[in-house]
C-alpha cells in the first residue's frame, strides 16, 4: 500500500470517528447541545434525528473501510449534508464565522475524500 492510499484511508477513519464523536455529543444530551438547538429554533426531536444521521455517517465511513466499501459514499454524503446544514444554521442565526468554521472544514475534508475516492482525482 502506497503513502497516498494510507493517507486517504487514514483520513476516512478520522472523519468516521469525528462523525461518531459529534453524534455522540448529542446522545449524551449535553446541556450546550440542547440549548443550541433551542437557540437555533429547532425542535428537540431534530437534535435526535441529527445525532442518528451523524452517527450513521461516521459508522458508514468506518464500515466502508473495513467491510462494505459502498458505505463510504453513503456515510460521506450524509456527513457532508449535515455539515452544510450546520454551516447554514450558524450563519442564519448570526453566530460569528468562527462557529461555522469547524463544520465548514469537515465539509471540505469529507467532500475532498469523496472526490478523490469516487471521481478518480489523482493525488
Amino acid at each position: 500500500m502506497n503513502l497516498p492510499t494510507v493517507a486517504i484511508l487514514g483520513s476516512q477513519a478520522v472523519l468516521g470517528l469525528v462523525g461518531l464523536g459529534v453524534g455522540g455529543a448529542k446522545v449524551t444530551n449535553q446541556e450546550d447541545q440542547v440549548e443550541d438547538f433551542q437557540r437555533f429554533g429547532y425542535p428537540q426531536w431534530f437534535r435526535i434525528v441529527t445525532r442518528v444521521v451523524e452517527i450513521g455517517a461516521g459508522a458508514g465511513l468506518i464500515a466502508g473501510l473495513l467491510w462494505l466499501p459502498g458505505l463510504t459514499l453513503a456515510g460521506g454524503l450524509l456527513l457532508s449534508g449535515v455539515m452544510v446544514g450546520a454551516v447554514v444554521t450558524h450563519l442564519r442565526t448570526g453566530d460569528p464565522p468562527s462557529k461555522a468554521a469547524a463544520p465548514a472544514t469537515l465539509f471540505v475534508f469529507t467532500a475532498g475524500l469523496l472526490a478523490i475516492r469516487y471521481l478518480s482525482i489523482p493525488l
